[in-house]
């Protein structure tokens, strides 16, 4: 059933089938002259049936949506953004640098899936896990169209909805062009996956991907930390008020992950360790023993927040990182085993 967050806003949770987070939070602003939504579900049959049920609770339907602002470009967020295109002629706003990068993934998926098992064994994935999980990324139904949005967001932007005015955030971390929109006047914080109530976004470094994600995630915390808000709208969950509050408890996560790190490095051999073999000696999912639970496909996802971190750290210059034998391996500066901080 549809939630009013406020009158004419509209939390509608959306089914993610086969994924332990449940649900995906789509928003719906409604205003006489149309509905808009912030993030669209997973393109699958059951998802777009229940998005339909609950447009039909405010007397809405898909020929009503005039724009769909995606927040960030994963497929739980963007899957359904094509069929409202294609079947109601609906405008598609995107921040330019997932526009990019998704075009990039659906014009060469063959190229970069390749890439990806090449990233993966050099960062240390034995062989027979990594054609296992290679396989099952091969199998996938998902094939992402190249999206051409009608608009480039960049961040900085209002978006004239009425009777809203969203101003658009720009927050790189969990995706590079993740965008949080912000009303004011309400004060209202649509956070998608950039401040989550109960778990930390996937803050990853993935094949093809350069820059510093952990640095830009965390910077990008600050920058919404303090926004007045009376309600924090999240890509999944439900609504919660104490914004800075979790953004506190957010750095402190990634704080204790650098520590982990850093003990973890401070154990080396001479040798150095891969980030495969850094990441299988971590706690995940509140368990020392964690790692040995996470399916194939979550443990990529443990990779990519251990690679991120380990960049970090090698920014920060507490980590150096070499190529030896084919692989990638990484030390520690070999003078403290404590996280000094940036």
């Amino acid at each position: 059933m549809p939630e009013e967050i406020i009158p004419g806003l509209y939390r509608l949770p959306i089914p993610l089938p086969n994924n332990s987070l449940g649900s995906v939070n789509v928003y719906a602003a409604v205003s006489a002259d149309g509905l808009r939504l912030i993030d669209s579900g997973w393109n699958a049959p059951e998802a777009y049936t229940a998005l339909l049920d609950e447009l039909q609770e405010f007397g809405m339907q898909v020929s009503d949506i005039r724009d769909v602002l995606v927040t960030h470009n994963h497929p739980d967020h963007i899957g359904l953004a094509e069929r409202f295109v294609q079947e109601a002629g609906t405008r598609l706003l995107l921040h330019r640098l997932d526009a990019a990068s998704q075009n990039a993934y659906a014009e060469d998926r063959q190229g970069l899936l390749a890439e990806m098992q090449t990233w993966l064994q050099t960062n240390g994935m034995p062989r027979e896990e990594c054609e296992t999980l290679m396989g099952g990324m091969r199998r996938m139904p998902f094939r992402p169209p190249a999206y051409r949005p009608d608009t480039l967001l960049e961040g900085g932007g209002v978006l004239a909805w009425h009777p809203f005015r969203f101003e658009v955030i720009w927050t790189p971390g969990h995706a590079a062009g993740l965008v949080c929109p912000y009303e004011p006047q309400a004060q209202v914080l649509i956070s998608s996956d950039h401040v989550l109530e109960r778990i930390s976004p996937n803050i990853g470094l993935y094949a093809r991907q350069s820059g510093d994600p952990l640095g830009e995630y965390l910077r990008s915390l600050q920058l919404v930390r303090d926004v007045p808000v009376k309600l924090v709208l999240p890509g999944h969950g439900a609504p919660f008020s104490d914004l800075a509050g979790r953004v506190d408890a957010l750095v402190a996560h990634h704080e204790q992950r650098l520590q982990e790190m850093v003990n973890a490095l401070a154990d080396e051999d001479d040798g150095g360790q891969t980030a495969y073999g850094i990441a299988s000696r971590l706690s995940w999912r509140g368990s020392e023993h964690g790692w040995r639970r996470l399916q194939p496909f979550d443990r990529l996802g443990a990779l990519s927040e251990t690679l991120a971190h380990l960049h970090y750290l090698t920014i920060q210059g507490q980590a150096s990182r070499h190529l030896q034998d084919g692989g990638i391996f990484y030390r520690g500066d070999g003078q403290t085993a404590e996280w000094k901080g940036a």
